[in-house]
């Protein structure tokens, strides 16, 4: 008989706390916790959040470790969402935590908050590899951004986020509404004018036919907008219902819905961003999901246990957003896919050498994918301009943390190597620096490998024998550049791991 494995997810959003503990061997929930925290209106009224939201926040939480205990948790995962983060004293607010509590709080990306929401909507959601066949969108507001994420043909196209959630909107135009006739066309106006960039980043020739809705107020959606116990809404009868709430006030809404008064305040917000990204792609039907960032912490638990839990691979969405940033910038694709190739066959060969896992092997193709992005800036130092471009580049389902090593990698793929006089390099952790280093060198060889740049090298071969790493290039053409260039690049190969490179062919 398996014996149980206790799992708990906790998270610290805008405005509520959600602890999760789940049954990792019967992949089940056996306790879910919500409590409300008005972290969010701190946060926009004042730029940070306030000593007595903290101690309520604390007591809260303290709560949540009680019940862990008493269920005898031994491993956990607590998060915030990348919005609390925009408050003033986030870190100081996130120590108070750890010395009340004893919870050690996890700082999410935006990217990895979305990533892992999207995990959980795929788990949740029947079918979900069928229905990301046509054009799917997941949109999920939460309550001070909203994420636009594009499927179509089963693979993921883009994700994109926009400051621009329910609670946000009505903590910054709160003052307007007793001081105008028409608040709602001022929302309107708001609304439209953070969304309208929509078809500058929208992918070309993709109709968006279904919406995913997730992560905002589903309670009072479902109350307000659903009837029974469906979980799909028709766009003509969201639309319907989109008119009869427009005019009410949100005290009347709360009461005819049976909806805490919070809730009702941003239940317009919510379905004005809504309807007016349905306008802008078309889609016909709205489908509500439940799945939150506490499922996704539990789902992405279960994929690192290697549960087979769903068909859809989300590390292959990590590569199709980086793949689209190259193409964004241009990138000679031919070249990419060949350094990107020997770049891994390197790292497979290589192990016993480099000492780095899957994850490692990940942030090295992300690399050579996006390594020469900054020549659309300047073909000369184009490596300084990646760095930037990465660095300014949501790549979804990556860390702050691992999207720096990436940059960094592409940073040093070329001509200069790091030093103590390098800010981009001091910037990371010393155990970051090292991995940079390790696949920096990596990619300098496989870089080198196609440095003619019209893929004369048809495969290699690599071997580490008795301290001696030998590259045996296959090819039927003059490698004369490609080996000069290869001894240039074969030092800071040499100074990361002390042994120099051979290469033949």
């Amino acid at each position: 008989m398996a014996k149980h494995k206790l799992f708990a997810s906790i998270t610290v959003g805008l405005q509520t706390l959600v602890l999760k503990i789940a049954d990792l061997t019967k992949m089940s929930i056996v306790e879910y916790v919500k409590a409300d925290v008005s972290i969010g209106a701190d946060i926009y009224n004042h730029k940070m959040i306030e000593f007595q939201t903290v101690d309520q926040a604390c007591r809260q939480l303290a709560g949540f470790v009680q019940i862990m205990d008493g269920y005898g948790v031994t491993e956990y995962r607590a998060v915030a969402a990348s919005s609390v983060q925009e408050a003033r004293n986030a870190e100081y607010v996130k120590e108070q935590i750890r010395i009340k509590t004893g919870l050690n709080v996890e700082w999410l990306a935006n990217a990895e908050e979305r990533f892992l929401h999207n995990q959980a909507v795929a788990y949740n959601t029947d079918r979900f590899s069928d229905l990301i066949q046509q054009g799917t969108m997941l949109i999920d507001i939460g309550s001070g951004s909203m994420q636009l994420t594009v499927y179509n043909d089963g693979h993921f196209i883009f994700s994109r986020n926009i400051k621009l959630g329910p609670l946000r909107i009505r903590e910054l135009l709160g003052d307007l509404e007793s001081k105008t006739g028409d608040f709602v066309e001022i929302m309107e106006d708001y609304i439209r004018s953070k969304i309208d960039g929509y078809h500058q980043f929208a992918p070309r020739g993709v109709a968006i036919r279904n919406f995913v809705l997730v992560g905002t107020d589903l309670l009072a959606f479902k109350q307000a907008f659903m009837s029974g116990s469906d979980e799909i809404i028709s766009r003509q009868r969201f639309e319907e219902l989109y008119q009869h709430i427009l005019t009410i006030p949100p005290q009347v809404l709360a009461k005819e819905f049976t909806l805490p008064y919070d809730s009702a305040s941003q239940l317009l917000p919510s379905a004005m961003i809504l309807k007016m990204t349905l306008e802008i792609t078309g889609a016909e039907s709205i489908i509500l999901s439940d799945a939150d960032l506490a499922d996704g912490i539990i789902v992405h638990k279960l994929l690192l246990m290697h549960k087979r839990i769903m068909d859809h691979s989300f590390t292959e969405d990590i590569i199709v957003s980086a793949r689209n940033i190259s193409a964004r910038y241009n990138c000679d694709t031919e070249h990419i896919n060949s350094v990107e190739n020997f770049a891994l066959h390197l790292f497979d060969r290589l192990k016993r050498l480099h000492g780095l896992n899957k994850r490692e092997r990940l942030l090295l193709q992300l690399a050579a994918i996006l390594q020469d992005t900054g020549s659309y800036i300047d073909m000369n130092a184009h490596y300084i301009h990646s760095y930037y471009i990465i660095q300014s580049s949501e790549i979804i389902g990556i860390s702050e943390n691992e999207r720096d090593i990436v940059a960094n990698i592409a940073r040093y793929h070329s001509a200069e190597t790091p030093s103590s006089n390098s800010s981009a390099f001091r910037k990371l952790p010393v155990m970051s620096r090292l991995i940079a280093a390790k696949l920096a060198a990596l990619l300098r060889i496989a870089d080198a490998l196609d440095d003619s740049r019209q893929q004369k090298v048809e495969r290699i071969a690599v071997s580490l024998k008795n301290d001696q790493v030998t590259i045996t290039a296959r090819s039927d053409d003059d490698l004369s550049l490609e080996k000069q260039t290869f001894k240039d690049k074969a030092a800071y190969f040499e100074e990361v791991f002390g042994l120099k490179p051979i290469l033949r062919g």
